[in-house]
Parts: C-alpha cells; structure tokens; sequence
C-alpha cells in the first residue's frame, strides 16, 4: 500500500469533438427531395383552381413541348394499353385555343359582305381605293392592301409601313377582333433584287413587313391570342403577271375557315379542301381495327351578321 502512494500519478487528456461541423452533406439532399416535393404539391392545387382550357393546355405542354402538333407534325398514333394503335394518316390535334372556331360558306360570305360595307364606309380603307381587296378563298376570307405605281404601303427598301398602311390596319384591327377567326398576316414582295449590307433578301424583307403590321394590329385592338402566324412569301405568290409589278408589294390577311386551319396544321390537303363533298362537321371515323376516333373539328363563329348583299368572288390560293 505505501508503495502506492509512491507512484506518479495517471493523467487521462479526454478530447472532446467541436459541434462545428457540417455533419456531412444527407440532410442538404432530404431537404432538397422535400422542396421539390412541396412545389409538385402547389403546382397540383394551382392547377386543379384552374379553368378548362389552362388545364387542357398545361396537359398538352407535357404531352408534346415541342409543339409538333402545332406544326402538323405530331405522332402518328396514340399509346393505349401500352401498345401502339395506329389510327390512321396525320391524326393531329387542333390546339385548344382554336377548338371552338368553325365556319361554313355561309359564314364566309356574309362576313365578307361586311367587310366590304365597312371598306366603303370608312375613310381610312376608302382612301385606299383598289389597293385594298376582300375575296373568299378555300383558306377563308383574304384582305389584302397592295401597292401601285402612284402611291406605296411600305417606306423604299424598309419594313416601315407607311402612315396610310397603319390607320387601314387599325381600323381593319377592330374589326377582325369581333370575330372568333385565327387570323394569318402574309408579307409580299417583288422580284427586284434587295440589296443590303446586312444581307437581308425579300424572305426576310416579306417576313418583318408581316410581323410590322402584326404588330399595329396587335397594338390596335386585336388580341394576340387570335394570330395564328406570320409568312414572309418573298416574290413567289405574284398576282400580277409582271414579278417586277408593283402590284405584288402586299400585306395580306386571311381570316381562317375550318379548312384552311386544319390545311396549316397538316389534316387536310389542298386537293381535299377543294372536294364540294367536305362536310366540316364530319362525323367520327372508324379505322380498320374497328376503333372509332372522334377528330376534333374547328369551329368559326362570326358575330354581328349582315345580310348578303354583295357578290364575293371566289379565287384560288397558291
């Protein structure tokens, strides 16, 4: 025992570890998973407040975000019970905004009609005398406004339209906004060569005077969900026999029918629309597996009618 007492005495050093440590990464994952669980759920209730037509169009978005569809060049068949149906050529789906829009000859005469009052009322349109025209094609109703050799609708070399081209488009803005129509807006030049330091050709040329007088009619009332799209024709759709003629410095704008649209989105062919027979309310087709398929077909509503009064001539496109 006293030998004890004699020894050196043991000292125990206990480090203790800091909590200043990050603890690794885990959590940073598990609150990351519970984020973006949290916003799928937001995302859900949204949705589900919402009317039809977003959901329709939210839907549609993850179905095809590339907008073939759009385009006329979405799948060709439908997924069901994990096979693949095929249900027939170029079965595509008209885009929801334009879903309720349709038209018969009827429709588009007597629109026509009233357009042609209003270019004969109004002193804007009136000022402009033949340069501006309304026909009926198998597209649906095409007003165009074209140059001549006394007076132009677009400044030399330039996109800019002229004064007299933007009070026309304002007036005609108010009135194709009381209509249901997609409206397609088309830019024309001549065959005379444009010559630029940047490059630019008549394609580009026919296409920023389209997308110029888009914008004054956007800008005057028209809404833009209502605009279908823009095309730049450069000096390949002349309507005079001259491609050098002055004549074929034009805007058009064509109020679409049922066959024109589903012609733009790839469901019908020229050929087919020019058939007497097309019934636009066509009833739902039977492929040869016996599936019926229920196309969807556009409808044009036009308001404020007007008794037909004024012969329409007719003539074709393209």
């Amino acid at each position: 025992m006293a030998d004890l007492g004699n020894q050196p005495p043991i000292i125990r050093i206990v480090k203790k570890g800091g909590h200043g440590g990050h603890h690794g990464g885990a959590w940073k994952v598990a609150f990351a998973d519970f984020m973006t669980a949290m916003l799928a759920l937001f995302i859900v209730l949204w949705v589900l407040n919402q009317s039809e037509d977003v959901k329709r169009g939210v839907g549609g978005y993850f179905r095809d975000p590339l907008g073939r569809a759009l385009l006329g060049k979405g799948p060709e068949h439908y997924q069901d019970s994990g096979k693949d149906n095929v249900l027939g050529p170029k079965l595509v789906a008209v885009p929801s905004i334009f879903k309720r829009l349709a038209t018969t000859q009827a429709d588009l005469e007597r629109e026509a009609n009233r357009l042609k009052e209003i270019i004969e009322q109004n002193p804007a349109l009136t000022e402009l005398g033949d340069q501006i025209s309304v026909e009926v094609t198998k597209e649906g109703i095409r007003i165009e406004i074209s140059e001549n050799d006394k007076s132009t609708i677009f400044e030399l070399g330039s996109s800019r339209l002229t004064p007299r081209l933007i009070s026309a488009l304002e007036v005609l803005a108010h009135e194709f906004s009381k209509t249901r129509a997609p409206v397609v807006i088309e830019g024309h030049t001549d065959s005379k060569p444009y010559t630029s330091a940047s490059g630019m050709s008549n394609w580009e040329l026919s296409t920023q005077r389209a997308n110029e007088a888009r914008k004054v009619l956007e800008g005057s009332g028209l809404p833009s969900e209502q605009v279908f799209m823009i095309r730049g024709y450069a000096d390949r759709d002349p309507i005079a026999d001259d491609p050098a003629d002055p004549r074929n410095r034009r805007i058009s704008m064509l109020l679409m029918s049922s066959q024109g649209l589903e012609m733009s989105l790839g469901t019908m062919t020229e050929n087919e629309a020019r058939q007497p027979g097309y019934d636009v309310e066509a009833t739902p087709a039977e492929t040869e597996s016996g599936q019926v398929v229920e196309e969807i077909k556009p409808v044009l509503e036009f308001s404020e009618p007007v008794p037909s009064t004024i012969d329409v001539a007719t003539r074709e496109k393209h």
